[in-house]
């Protein structure tokens, strides 16, 4: 919990508050994580807010594709558009009136000015001092005007927004990752809060969300650090007390740049790691150990692990490469370990039509034979080929390993073995094989490898007595006598 001026502990209140103009980011998932373990962890509430102000660029499809993906996740929250809550509403489109109020205060107070400076002439004033080797704040022309050149202005049909009066003090932030971090004063000019289309800018809408929602604890990404002073000198504008923030480092691309969308480089989007076949928990595990560490050598943490060991202390302040062949590791050991349940829940979509229509029973079987085959889900449908159809195409290993003559000899006789058990099971034909190798006088590759090419089409592959059990006797029957 933070703490109030007077000494009261306040409940922990984190956010996240995507934009809806895209995809959620795997940076943005990692947020969404830590703000959620930190919540669950403290017994907090979790607030889903919507930055929605860009209209041009939101959607309402986007929305609707974040919030699945979170909801994927297994990320969940206690207050948002769909579950409404004590300081809605959370959408910033439908807030509008209360960032003009909360404007309009800032200039009765004399904390902000009207400014009529048009784009082409900041763009200008901009470039003139980048030319001098000036910082590129705004020069304050409009922050002095007396009330009979602001309406002269107005008369003229200038663009009217409010600005900002930055105090030119320093701004101290104790960020509960990086420790102190000192902004110094004129470090940031004076700044739009609110432009003149009504709309709000972000920092300011930041801030008059965060305060009107009682967020305790800001986590977000490093690259908002640079916003951070300009909300300090808000909250104080505001008379509010800022909450704890949190700025966590970035996940990179091999290049060391931030994570993005670029040719040859791994996915940023979530939906495309689901659709890829990898499943919450692995995508959520390797995500939160990019910059936090447990505080041992585990590789792969659970939910309820994470939860236990979350701290801001074991979260580090370098960014991190994105390995997609370790998330690709990291997947594969779950899948390996989860209950055949939780994969056939998960890989439902994945699962060829033959399987689909088999009884829950027979499709548990099947995710068993296969599970320790699989790295994502998307393995599936070959991987299970060989156990549903009628014909089993050898591989160019199972070819060259059947074209031998001691092959066709083993599965030649192991038919005629077969086809004389009284009652077929899985154990029943291992030990039919077996006896099969003690007449012929061989084991171990030499004998199982043919029996595994003959049935499946490869040489690597599920244990024979589930394959034979997965396929059945007259199968089994027929593809030994087809390679024989």
């Amino acid at each position: 919990m933070s703490v109030a001026p007077g000494g009261a502990a306040l409940p922990v209140r984190v956010r996240f508050a995507p934009s809806p103009t895209g995809w959620l980011h795997v940076g943005g998932a990692r947020t969404a994580y830590f703000n959620w373990l930190y919540a669950r962890r403290r017994h907090g509430a979790m607030v889903l807010r919507i930055e929605d102000t860009d209209v041009e660029r939101s959607s309402t499809e986007s929305e609707s594709g974040v919030l699945d993906d979170l909801s994927w996740l297994g990320i969940d929250w206690d207050e948002g558009p769909d579950r409404p809550g004590p300081y809605g509403p959370y959408r910033q489109s439908e807030r509008l009136a209360l960032y003009r109020a909360r404007a309009a205060g800032l200039l009765e107070r004399g904390a902000a000015y009207p400014c009529f400076c048009r784009d082409d002439e900041l763009e200008a004033r901009r470039a003139a001092a980048l030319a001098a080797g000036r910082p590129p704040h705004y020069d304050g022309r409009c922050r002095t005007l007396t009330e009979a050149e602001r309406e002269a202005r107005r008369g003229e049909g200038r663009p009217e927004s409010v600005r900002f009066a930055a105090p030119a003090e320093d701004q101290v932030l104790a960020d509960a990752v990086r420790g102190e971090v000192r902004f110094p004063a004129g470090m940031v000019g004076d700044f739009v809060v609110l432009r003149a289309s009504g709309l709000p800018t972000y920092n300011f809408a930041c801030v008059v969300d965060d305060a009107g929602m009682r967020i305790s604890h800001v986590i977000r990404a490093e690259e908002h650090l640079s916003n951070t002073a300009r909300q300090l000198m808000l909250y104080q504008a505001f008379g509010e007390t800022p909450p704890v923030f949190a700025h966590v480092p970035l996940i990179l691309n091999p290049d060391r740049t931030k994570m993005s969308k670029r040719g040859g480089e791994a996915s940023v989007a979530v939906s495309d790691w689901r659709r890829d076949g990898y499943v919450p928990e692995a995508l959520l595990s390797y995500l939160a150990l990019l910059g936090f560490h447990p505080g041992d050598d585990r590789e792969v943490l659970s939910r309820a692990e994470l939860l236990e060991a979350f701290t801001f202390e074991r979260v580090g302040r370098s960014g991190s490469v994105f390995d997609p062949d370790k998330l690709r590791w990291v997947n594969a050991q779950l899948l390996h370990h989860a209950a055949a349940a939780e994969l056939l829940r998960h890989g439902a979509d994945f699962l060829p039509d033959a399987a689909r229509r088999l009884p829950e029973a027979q499709r548990l079987s099947l995710i068993e034979a296969v599970r320790g085959n699989l790295s994502t889900l998307a393995d599936l449908p070959a991987e299970l080929a060989p156990l549903l159809g009628e014909d089993a195409t050898p591989d160019p290993e199972a070819r060259a390993v059947l074209a031998s003559p001691r092959a066709r000899e083993i599965c030649a006789a192991l038919a005629d073995n077969l086809a004389g058990l009284a009652e077929w099971s899985g154990e029943a034909v291992k030990s039919a094989i077996l006896a099969e190798g003690r007449r012929l006088g061989i084991k171990g590759r030499e004998l199982f490898q043919p029996v595994r090419a003959a049935l499946t089409g490869r040489v690597h592959g599920p244990e024979l007595p589930v394959v034979a059990a997965s396929l059945g006797r007259e199968r089994c029957l027929a593809r030994l006598r087809a390679a024989s």
